[in-house]
């Protein structure tokens, strides 16, 4: 009975020897970007591989919202990939294959948070934010690509793609709205390694860092808009704490003025009773008219009168601006 039990003992400790031995092998491919369970606030992400290019010809990298490939071959062993993501949750499969056969697959789950969405503004605590540029993560990078940053302060690219940005994040800029510094590639304008009350905690993680709450950075180049909202009596929260970026992306929007989503959409979202109200009775308010806007009559920084309604000088105004963004 006790040489059965040495017997079964050996079994066990060689199975988890083997199982060990096993588990620390390297993979064929290395998944160096993202890590596993990172927080992103952007639903565009770069994947960076390391790649074991005698036993994998050829990477795909699947989610819901779609599939990349990438071709291997000897010349190199590092890849990168942009991907779009969802908001929420994501599960990134990294399939590795040699000949058409699977060889391996790893996963990562991520989580797009956004301000604007309450399902999506505070994530699982298991997601934590990662940051990637730091020397010793860059140095992975510099096989193929500059990462000095090349742009002189307020000096336009005349072609952006010379930007040593351009080349992983050129997809922040794709939407059909974009903000001059991104459209422009001042990436450092906004992105000056420095924090603020809101991020202080971030310090020296990453090179690229910007400060929140960011209204020091936005009325920067706003200067009239900061003068004039501040002289008013009422002062829309989000203005007021500085966080413009709840609103507005501060890169590039499918939406006028760089808006995360459309107007009504935004201001519905926090004002729930509102649409409730709506719901409940008719209503005469134009921004339940279809075609019609929330700030057809509330300004959504600050006005001088309750609710933040704005003036008919005030309509006037906005209305001629409209019109001259049109005519561009």
């Amino acid at each position: 009975m006790r040489e059965l039990k040495a017997i079964v003992r050996a079994g066990v400790l060689l199975l988890a020897v083997t199982a060990c031995l096993f588990s620390a092998e390297t993979p064929p491919t290395v998944v160096i970007l993202p890590q596993e369970n990172a927080l992103v606030h952007e639903v565009t992400l770069s994947v960076v591989l390391r790649v074991d290019t005698k036993a994998v010809d050829s990477v795909k990298i699947l989610n819901a919202v779609g599939e990349k490939q990438l071709d291997i071959n000897q010349s190199k062993s590092i890849y990168c990939k942009t991907v779009r993501l969802e908001l929420g949750e994501n599960t990134l499969h990294i399939r590795s294959y040699k000949e058409g056969a699977l060889i391996n697959e790893q996963m990562r789950h991520l989580y797009v948070t956004s301000p604007l969405y309450s399902q999506y503004k505070y994530p699982p605590t298991e997601y934590k934010r990662q940051f990637f540029h730091t020397d010793n993560n860059e140095s992975t990078c510099r096989s193929c690509h500059d990462m000095s940053v090349n742009e002189q302060k307020g000096i336009a690219f005349i072609d952006v793609s010379e930007s040593n940005c351009y080349a992983c994040h050129h997809q922040l800029t794709k939407a059909k709205y974009a903000h001059a510094p991104s459209v422009n590639w001042l990436c450092t304008s906004c992105h000056n390694g420095k924090v603020g009350s809101d991020n202080a905690w971030q310090a020296g993680r990453s090179k690229f860092l910007v400060a929140k709450p960011v209204n020091s950075l936005c009325f920067g180049c706003h200067k009239k808009n900061a003068k004039l909202w501040k002289s008013y009596r009422f002062r829309h929260e989000p203005l007021d704490s500085g966080r413009c970026n709840k609103c507005h992306n501060s890169h590039a929007s499918p939406y006028k003025m760089f808006v995360r989503k459309p107007v009504n959409s935004i201001c519905l979202g926090c004002h729930k009773d509102k649409r409730m109200k709506v719901k409940q009775r008719d209503s005469d308010c134009e921004g339940t008219i279809k075609g019609k806007e929330c700030v057809a009559c509330h300004s959504p920084h600050a006005s001088d009168k309750q609710f933040f309604l704005m003036s008919e000088e005030e309509k006037k105004r906005l209305e001629s601006k409209q019109h001259e963004r049109e005519r561009r």
